[in-house]
C-alpha cells in the first residue's frame, strides 16, 4: 500500500482538460494507450469510455459499442458528481481497481466508479480521488463494500485536492 499511495498522488497531479466533458477526439498524442495497466493521457485519441469498455470486454469487439455506452453512461453520471474531468475519473478508478487488486479485493473500474457515484448527491463536486482513497482504505482495513460506502456517506465526502482541477 505504501507504494500504491504515492502513485495515486501523482495520478492526481496529471494535467486535466475540461474538454472530457465532451468526450470529443483530441490531437493524437498516442494511437491507443494499452488496454492494461495505462493511463489515458491528454491527447490521446481514445475517449474515457471507450479506453475503460476496452479494458473491461478485453477487447471483445462484438461487446465492446454496448460496454462503452453504458460506461459513458456510467461517466456521465460520475463527471456530474465530482470535481475531476472524465478522464481523470477513468485513470483514477483503473488505479483503484489496482490497488485493491494487489491486496486481494477484486472490484472493476466500472463497479467503483458506480458505487462511488451512488453515494455522491448531483452537483456535489466531491473530489473522486480522495473519495476512492478513503474507500480503499476502508476496504483494506476490513469493511465490506456496503459498509465502506456508508461509512463515507455518513462522514460525507471529500473535497478536491490541490491537484484535482480540471
Amino acid at each position: 500500500m505504501a507504494v500504491s499511495i504515492p502513485l495515486l498522488y501523482a495520478v492526481a497531479a496529471c494535467d486535466d482538460v475540461s474538454t472530457e466533458r465532451t468526450e470529443g477526439v483530441q490531437p493524437l498524442r498516442r494511437a491507443s494507450p494499452d488496454a492494461e495497466g495505462d493511463w489515458l493521457q491528454v491527447g490521446d485519441a481514445i475517449s474515457p469510455s471507450e479506453w475503460l469498455a476496452r479494458r473491461e470486454t478485453g477487447g471483445d469487439s462484438a461487446a465492446l459499442g454496448e460496454a462503452a455506452r453504458r460506461m459513458q453512461a456510467v461517466l456521465a453520471t460520475a463527471d456530474q458528481r465530482f470535481y475531476e474531468g472524465r478522464r481523470m475519473i477513468a485513470n483514477r478508478a483503473v488505479q483503484l481497481e489496482e490497488m485493491l487488486k494487489e491486496n486481494g479485493v477484486h472490484e472493476d473500474a466500472r463497479t467503483i466508479i458506480e458505487q462511488l457515484s451512488s453515494i455522491a448527491p448531483d452537483g456535489e463536486h466531491a473530489g473522486f480521488g480522495e473519495t476512492g482513497q478513503h474507500y480503499v482504505t476502508a476496504r483494506l482495513q476490513g469493511a465490506s463494500r456496503d459498509d465502506a460506502l456508508a461509512l463515507l456517506k455518513r462522514k460525507g465526502l471529500p473535497g478536491p485536492s490541490a491537484g484535482d482541477e480540471r
